[in-house]
């Protein structure tokens, strides 16, 4: 486990900015090795041009080059012929490609569609729109407590109405291995028309579409240490000859004339216009480096989990979700007692790099009941010193959000609450000094936020948009005063909520509607540690506040 040879591989790592950097985000993007990298400097530099269009020897090359990267990828998947391959944008594209060009066939109305309860959106979104124009039902394979499907109950769902079965190998929220192959086997009984997703399986585990026999298969590079921008999809010769267009221009015509076109077979049938070549040309280097060092990377990140698992099973209050027994490099978990999301932040403050929420996953986080997880996702490059380091992380952020009182200022001394608990909550934060101090306040005024009773927690009142759980109402008193309630799931949220609130709380709508919120934050310097996606939930505050205020004139 010690041994980095594979880590070396990728710049990113040795770059100074992110050598003290955890980066546990890798179902989300992997990073690439140099290979990719040299890969596509070098088509601009040198290769840069057009392919299939040219008759000049550059363009011959180039195109050569791009064709022997489809080749590739039908054997890296084991596909029958090279024609099977189309390149797409990523996975979301391949299956929306499905999707529409199946809502052009004569799928029977009143068939199901099946998919299963820990899809991806990606995965699920597209069958819905289509079963919204054909009149079809979707079904749902169960998951137990932990989120592992029950198999025998999905099987039983499987009928001559199945018309679909639209399947995630791997759980990108959880890392649980499905067990898809039994679905197949039974779908084609009924000449259901399969389609598996295998985004967070292509780095993981080896693909054989011949051996799964599904009808359908996609996946993106950039989850397999490949260009953003990039993604396949394998289909069944026949399948593919059934389809109907997807998209229209150049390349994919056969012969045009001013009233009709012909089109080119698969796979051109399917690839209007300029390809990415640079990214399909990355691809075929990051699919070789996982051919390549296959066996180092199985054993590496076997090892990673089982340590991974093993170190979060010792912290007190963690409960793991997924499938312990068959998962990839993946952990996915709550704390009791902690909002995942306030421990994502609290993470980020020490460089590590992880995903927390919904992993867009949305049914199965409310189906498990929790509002999302904190997931830890691995890959070949990481370390088990890196995990020891996460460890301690967590445990500090758990003790900092169990323990607000207590919690040390930059200087190592006891926290000056006493000086500043008395104070409105911009004074306080003003009156403190660095980051460690600051988030101290945050979370004390997250603590001091009395929130609202649970009865008001309805769907009408929640804002949209945030990373916690936000709920947010206004009254208005005999002198048009406005006061407004808040809460969140997490204490970090709350506490920005209660700072957020303080200056406009029983002033009148109009002062409201003219308040620039983020000038107040900027005041403060709250700006500069509020995350992307934070700062787009307090925008979705703001916005529920104006729309509030606009619904009573």
């Amino acid at each position: 486990m010690k041994d980095r040879s594979l880590r070396a591989h990728f710049p990113f790592f040795s770059h100074p900015q992110n050598q003290q950097l955890l980066y546990f985000d890798n179902a989300a993007t992997t990073q690439k090795p140099d290979i990719v990298i040299s890969t596509i400097t070098d088509y601009y530099s040198i290769h840069n041009v057009n392919v299939h269009r040219a008759s000049y020897q550059l363009a011959a090359n180039t195109t050569s080059k791009f064709e022997q990267s489809r080749v590739f990828v039908q054997e890296f998947i084991h596909a029958r012929y090279a024609s099977e391959i189309i390149f797409t944008k990523g996975a979301t594209e391949s299956i929306n490609l499905i999707a529409i060009a199946l809502a052009e066939t004569n799928l029977p109305e009143g068939g199901r569609i099946l998919v299963s309860a820990t899809e991806h959106h990606a995965n699920l979104v597209p069958w819905q729109q289509l079963a919204k124009k054909k009149g079809l039902h979707i079904d749902v394979i169960p998951i137990d407590s932990n989120g592992c499907w029950q198999v025998e109950q999905g099987l039983s769902l499987i009928s001559d109405k199945t018309c679909i079965v639209a399947l995630g190998m791997v759980s990108n929220a959880l890392g649980s291995v499905n067990k898809v192959g039994v679905f197949i086997e039974k779908a084609k009984q009924f000449n259901s028309i399969t389609v598996l997703d295998a985004a967070q399986a292509v780095s993981h585990l080896e693909l054989n579409v011949q051996s799964l026999d599904c009808d359908f298969l996609v996946f993106s590079g950039h989850k397999a240490y490949g260009p953003t921008g990039i993604g396949v999809l394998y289909g069944k010769q026949a399948r593919l000859n059934a389809l109907p267009v997807f998209l229209t221009g150049g390349e994919m015509i056969e012969k045009v004339d001013y009233q009709t076109s012909s089109f080119q077979p698969p796979p051109f049938k399917f690839e209007a216009g300029t390809p990415h070549v640079e990214g399909v040309l990355g691809l075929h280097q990051a699919l070789q480096f996982i051919q390549t060092h296959r066996v180092e990377i199985k054993k590496n990140e076997s090892a990673l989990v089982d340590y991974l698992r093993q170190t979060l099973e010792q912290v007190d209050g963690v409960r793991l979700f997924g499938d312990a027994d068959n998962s990839i490099a993946t952990c996915s978990f709550i704390v009791e007692g902690c909002d995942s999301q306030d421990l994502g932040t609290l993470l980020n403050e020490q460089g590590i790099a992880v995903r927390v929420g919904h992993h867009c996953a949305m049914p199965l986080m409310n189906t498990l009941n929790v509002p999302g997880t904190l997931r830890i996702s691995l890959a070949c490059y990481n370390t088990v010193q890196e995990i020891d380091k996460f460890a301690l992380a967590l445990h500090q952020a758990i003790a900092k959000l169990n323990n607000v009182n207590l919690m040390t200022s930059d200087s190592g001394t006891q926290s000056d609450d006493v000086l500043t608990r008395d104070l409105p909550l911009a004074e306080s934060i003003k009156r403190v000094k660095g980051w460690d101090s600051v988030y101290r306040q945050v979370m004390l005024a997250g603590k001091g936020n009395q929130g609202m009773p649970a009865e008001y927690k309805t769907a009408n009142n929640e804002v949209l948009g945030c990373e916690s759980q936000v709920w947010l109402i206004c009254h208005q008193d005999d002198k048009s005063r406005i006061r407004f309630e808040a809460d969140a799931s997490g204490k970090i949220v709350r506490g920005l909520l209660a700072i957020l609130l303080e200056p406009v709380q029983t002033k009148s709508a109009e002062f409201i509607l003219q308040f620039d919120f983020f000038a107040h934050l900027q005041e403060l310097g709250l700006d500069k540690h509020i995350s992307a996606s934070r700062g787009n939930g307090l925008a979705a505050v703001v916005r529920k506040i104006k729309k509030l205020l606009s619904d009573q004139k």
